[in-house]
């Protein structure tokens, strides 16, 4: 009888998902390696792909993508504020319009809050399609414009200018059908801060492909340091918002007492830390890659005995290089957060919040080469409740309970 009564699992095959991305897709960074990770999981049951997006950044194979034209002002890549912004969303809003009505999609997920709002002028401005909408949220708006300096940077009324966007982001909230949420801190901000209903939100980790990261079909990058150097990595982008100053003093901590640890930073920009390595003459045990593609990340990861990530963020948006580390077997040199505790566990963290404390991680860990394998291997096995099917199942268990799985759609008429 159990069995007869159980719902079946969501199939997503013949849906058309609209994604709107209001960024450089993809540039090899966190937020769209999560926005890629999404894409993925929904293929893995069935669904089709359609990304409207911004002109710069490079295609991704498999991934239908639709761009705007050229944006004078907007150039960079980096995460961040640019002129020409509201210009590229204007610009999106018409490419979205017209992709919609061309590829006839039976939803819209929108990812951040710029493509929340783009999708809710689509869903309004074509009322006849009865497009649903739901949201991808990596964190707060109010707090990702903190991590920037955004309202630090203001002289006049900077109090007035936080008020009036945590309204927008209150208002923002309540329009989609569904959002999902990067982290625990994030869920935290949605239902305790905007009194966001539970049932209209999902915590939704990043993804991971396990097999990309199976040591037997990965080729090796080459290594800038000896083959008995304990390999820390830092992988992301190399800005304060990022953690680099936290990435700094730990560099500066350990190489001032260590010559067997090394340091591999894959990202960008890196004019600021080649500065820093120049100056403090420690080149020999730092090494800057530069932008790396996302394809080439295992190769890089693999070389490395453990993964740091020294973010802070009062956004509470996750931390995608976490799960990378882990899926490369990896141990961690990672600060005791809500969200890195939910990850891996207190063993497998930092005992504390300073770059001190994840200096003594690193440290411990080389000292104790054994314990870091079997770390490794811990959070390799961890990894595995993140992997892109599960990832698949959650989303298309919303769809389905939203009315747009396997012959639902049909019934809402095109």
């Amino acid at each position: 009888m159990a069995e007869a009564s159980r719902r079946p699992e969501p199939d997503l095959s013949g849906l058309k998902v609209l994604h709107i991305a209001p960024t450089p897709f993809f540039s090899d960074r966190g937020c769209h390696i999560r926005i890629l990770s999404i894409l993925r999981a929904i293929e893995t049951r069935g669904g089709t792909n359609i990304l409207c997006t911004y002109p710069l950044g490079r295609d991704v194979s498999g991934v239908g993508t639709h761009r705007i034209s050229a944006v004078p002002g907007y150039e960079n890549t980096e995460a961040g504020p640019q002129k020409g912004k509201l210009r590229a969303d204007l610009m999106l809003l018409i490419l979205c319009l017209r992709t919609a009505l061309k590829e006839k999609p039976d939803l819209i997920h929108a990812h951040l809050h710029e493509g929340l709002l783009i999708g809710w002028l689509v869903r309004i401005l074509l009322p006849w399609k009865r497009l649903v909408l739901v949201a991808d949220l990596q964190g707060g708006l109010v707090g990702e414009l903190d991590d920037h300096g955004f309202f630090s940077r203001r002289s006049i009324a900077p109090g007035l200018l936080r008020f009036c966007f945590r309204a927008l982001e209150a208002c923002l909230l309540k329009l989609p059908a569904h959002i999902f949420c990067s982290s625990g801190n994030s869920e935290q901000i949605f239902r305790i801060d905007y009194g966001t209903k539970p049932g209209r939100i999902t915590r939704l980790d990043d993804r991971v492909d396990l097999s990309a990261y199976d040591p037997a079909r990965v080729s090796l990058s080459v290594s800038p340091f000896p083959k008995d150097a304990f390999v820390a990595i830092y992988s992301g982008s190399l800005l304060p918002i990022k953690g680099l100053d936290v990435l700094k003093k730990l560099i500066l901590t350990v190489t001032g007492r260590r010559h067997d640890i090394c340091f591999l930073l894959l990202g960008y920009p890196t004019a600021e830390m080649e500065a820093f390595v120049a100056e403090h003459q420690i080149s020999t045990q730092v090494a800057l890659t530069g932008r790396i593609a996302f394809e080439s990340l295992p190769g890089y990861l693999l070389l490395g005995n453990a993964g740091i990530e020294p973010k802070h963020s009062v956004s509470g948006e996750g931390s995608g290089k976490l799960l990378h580390y882990m899926a490369a077997g990896l141990a961690l040199a990672a600060f005791p957060t809500e969200h890195n505790l939910s990850f891996a566990g207190a063993d497998a963290l930092a005992t504390g919040n300073t770059p001190a404390d994840l200096a003594r991680r690193i440290e411990m860990l080389a000292d104790d080469r054994a314990l870091c394998r079997t770390a490794g291997r811990a959070n390799r096995d961890q990894a595995r409740a993140y992997s892109l099917e599960d990832g698949g199942e959650t989303i298309a268990g919303i769809y389905q309970a939203l009315g747009l799985t396997l012959g639902q759609q049909d019934a809402r008429g095109g």
